[in-house]
């Protein structure tokens, strides 16, 4: 039996609840083109965390759909979860042997957030590469969801950047300085020279 990724969104969104966290499943955000809605959404102290889930072998979709997320403003970190071995023991289960299911089975995971998209790694010497995680149990993807929050909430972004600029600007005046007259600078400046009495 073959169930559709919005109920196992849904209950994936339940365990995460159990768990302690302030998920909500399939959550309709704002009415507008195209696919609005994330399929978990999580609050976790002001940090907008959208969890997008894919039957097996739709990876690429899921980078794209956390992509646009982020690109979009709907989330400041964005999680891929992959359904890559999900077992139901009956023949006709209820949700009680899907929550079972997802609790032992296994997943692909994948993380991106804000930092992955702000396209400031011309700045920096090295391109950001979203984190990825194969064959994961469901305690193992909490234990990385939490550690990836925790990234997104500590990580300095911007302290890099201007370091860089810095640099980039100090290389520039020193270039410029050996090659400036200074006599015709300050002349086409209008800049005198103050007299001390």
């Amino acid at each position: 039996m073959s169930f559709r990724e919005e109920n196992l969104n849904v209950i994936l969104a339940e365990l995460l609840t159990e768990r302690g966290l302030k998920a909500l499943g399939e959550v309709i955000l704002r009415k507008r083109k195209g696919r609005p809605e994330p399929d978990v959404l999580i609050e976790l102290n002001g940090v907008r965390i959208v969890i997008e889930g894919k039957k097996l072998g739709m990876w690429a979709a899921l980078v794209d759909q956390c992509k646009e997320r982020l690109d979009n403003n709907v989330c400041d970190l964005c999680v891929m979860v992959e359904y890559a071995d999900i077992k139901l023991k009956k023949l006709v289960p209820n949700q009680l042997d899907v929550k079972d299911a997802l609790l032992k089975g296994r997943f692909n995971i994948g993380f991106l957030s804000y930092i992955d998209r702000a396209g400031l790694d011309k700045w920096l010497h090295v391109a950001p590469k979203p984190e990825e995680y194969a064959d994961v149990g469901f305690d193992e993807f909490l234990t990385y969801l939490m550690s990836a929050y925790t990234r997104v909430v500590r990580e300095d972004i911007i302290g890099p950047v201007i370091n860089r600029m810095n640099e980039v600007l100090w290389e520039f005046a020193s270039k410029v300085s050996t090659a400036v007259n200074v006599e015709r600078l300050k002349e086409v400046l209008e800049l005198e020279e103050v007299e001390e009495e």
